[in-house]
This record gives structure tokens, sequence and C-alpha cells, in this order.
């Protein structure tokens, strides 16, 4: 387990203040490292996937090999055997790939892993390889509270919702505080438009007197 939490964060860093304590939320500049990254629950439960898909990716092929190895008989069989295998190594090789994926806390490329292995479990049970697929959908879920909220608590989350103004309040706050916040004589005067100002008048010239 050790091996693949990695090198744990230093103070400051992004999704420290998440690891130490979830309802904690982050700013906006340390959502993005968090996001990428893998936290502890996460890690355990990833690693505990990929060692189900490892064993389930040698045991049913195995078995499938023995106790089916054609589909039907009579005059056009047709062999699993080597179907299995060659599906069986696949999810061996995904399964490998998420390791290393998992050993540098990639999220992305630990939920993308985790949903190929779920689709090629769906062709042996189906209800395995949609629980491999959920795991990936919930780990991009909670990388997507991180992005919005800055946490994964579902408390925190329903706080900051809550306080959020909504639909119309934001709209009417949002035209409300330009006037709300200039004062009458801070205003300035309105500036006459040289297209619609008529011009004044020529003065007239005033005949000198004649003597």
């Amino acid at each position: 387990m050790g091996a693949f939490s990695g090198p744990k964060p230093a103070a400051g860093a992004g999704g420290s203040k998440q690891e130490d304590d979830p309802a904690a939320i982050l700013p906006p500049e340390e959502r993005k490292a968090a996001m990428s990254s893998l936290d502890p629950p996460e890690v355990k439960w990833s690693l505990g996937a990929l060692v189900l898909a490892t064993v389930a990716g040698i045991a049913i092929p195995a078995y499938i090999t023995a106790e089916n190895k054609v589909t039907k008989e009579g005059k056009d069989t047709i062999a699993v055997a080597p179907d299995a295998k060659l599906l069986g190594g696949a999810i061996l090789l995904l399964c490998v790939f998420g390791f290393l994926a998992l050993w540098k806390r990639k999220r992305t490329l630990v939920a993308f892993d985790l949903f190929l292995v779920g689709f090629a479990f769906t062709l042996f049970i189906g209800l395995i390889g949609f629980a491999f697929i959920l795991l990936g959908g919930w780990l991009m879920l909670r990388a997507w509270r991180l992005n919005k909220y800055g946490t994964t608590n579902a408390r925190a989350i329903a706080k900051e919702t809550a306080a959020r103004p909504r639909g119309r309040e934001r709209r009417e706050a949002t035209k409300a505080g330009p006037t709300s916040t200039s004062s009458p004589a801070a205003r300035k005067p309105p500036t006459a438009s040289k297209r619609y100002t008529p011009k004044s008048p020529p003065r007239k010239k005033i005949p000198k007197p004649t003597e």
C-alpha cells in the first residue's frame, strides 16, 4: 500500500489540506493539483480494484478454458478457449498499466484504466464489469467536485451550495451590484452629445455709429 501511495505532498502543496481535513475548502490555485492526484481513500479503493481485476483476469479465463472448450457440438463448433485467453491477457495488461498509473497517482489514467477493465469484464460477467466502471466514474465525480467546490465532502458541498445565490437572486445581485456601490455624488454628469446638441447661433455684428 505504501508503494502505491507515492510521496507525501509537502505542506502547502495541492491536496495536503484535503487529506488532512476532508471538509476543508481548497483555494482555486490548489484545486488543479488535487484533481490530478489521488487521496489515500481513492488509492485504497483503486488498489483493491486492480488486485481483484488481476485475480479475476487469471481465474475466469482459466475456468472458461477448462469447462467450455466449445460453445456447441456439431458441424460448426466454435472454440472459446482462444478468445478467453486473449481477453484475459488484455485484462492483465490493463492491470499492469493501472498499477503504474496508481503508483504515479494519476487520477485520469487510473479512471480510464478502470473503465477499460470494466468493459472487458462485461464480456465475462456484466455485474463485475459495471462495478469497475462505477469506480472509475466515482473517481471522476470526485475530481469534478474538487474543481467546482474545492472539497469532496458532501456536507461541506451542501453548505456551500445553500449559501450561494440561485437563479433569479444571482441575476438580481449582478444587476444591483454596480448601482449599489456607486454613490450619487460620485456620478458624473452626462456629457453633451456633439451629434444632437444644436449649435449656438452666430453673434450679430453691431454696426459702428456714423458720425
